[in-house]
């Protein structure tokens, strides 16, 4: 945890920036049906305060005083900054309407989330995924990188609406990575959901290759 901690605070210190929220988030987080929400591995807020702006009350759980630090300065009244270490903190049941986990990777901790869930709750999962292609601004150790369709398979017990794996180009603040994404919905309990997704201003445009699967 130290180490984890110590390394996380370097990164943080070193990039200044906030960044944009990620497209999988914006595109997905209306469809929850309400707005307690959680933001695992929050980093310095880029998905928690655009949640926030969007009227979430918002749980930001990050290990790096780093994060902290600028989660709560300036802040925003609806985001929560907790700090904890994510392989041991307690995550209560039926709790929140919308989870996000982004660019964090511990398969221990999946079936935890499905749990916290409320019985419609949304889960928006992205992180990086194993390649063959070079010179990717991603994880070189296979602990922290998906394997192909694992994400989809951890969560075929919920409803998946969106699943994508996709090669995102080189960014200002990053070079190119592949990440597999997800969309999924804890139960079906109607369509209202779909109803207030507008899919083809909001969602995350797919790459040559990706597969989505819409229930």
């Amino acid at each position: 945890m130290k180490q984890d901690r110590i390394r996380w605070n370097q990164k943080f210190q070193e990039d200044r920036a906030r960044g944009e929220p990620s497209s999988l988030v914006t595109g997905y987080c209306r469809m929850a049906s309400g707005d307690k929400a959680l933001d695992l591995a929050a980093g310095t807020g880029r998905n928690a305060f655009y949640l926030a702006e969007q009227g979430f009350h918002v749980v930001a759980v990050d290990l790096a005083d780093e994060a902290l630090h600028r989660l709560r300065k300036p802040g925003h009244p609806n985001v929560f900054p907790v700090q904890a270490d994510l392989d041991s903190h307690p995550f209560q049941a039926r709790v929140f309407d919308l989870i996000v986990c982004c660019h964090f990777l511990d398969r221990r901790l999946l079936p935890s989330l499905r749990e916290s869930l409320r019985p419609d709750g949304i889960l928006l999962y992205e992180s990086f995924k194993q390649t063959d292609l070079d010179d990717m601004d991603q994880p070189r150790n296979p602990e922290y990188l998906l394997r192909t369709n694992e994400l989809l398979h951890a969560f075929l017990r919920m409803r998946v609406l969106y699943y994508e794996e996709m090669l995102l180009p080189e960014e200002q603040r990053s070079g190119p990575r592949v990440l597999a994404r997800l969309a999924a919905q804890n139960g079906w309990t109607g369509d209202q959901a779909l109803a207030g997704h507008r899919l083809n201003e909001k969602s995350p445009k797919s790459a040559p290759g990706s597969s989505n699967l819409n229930t």
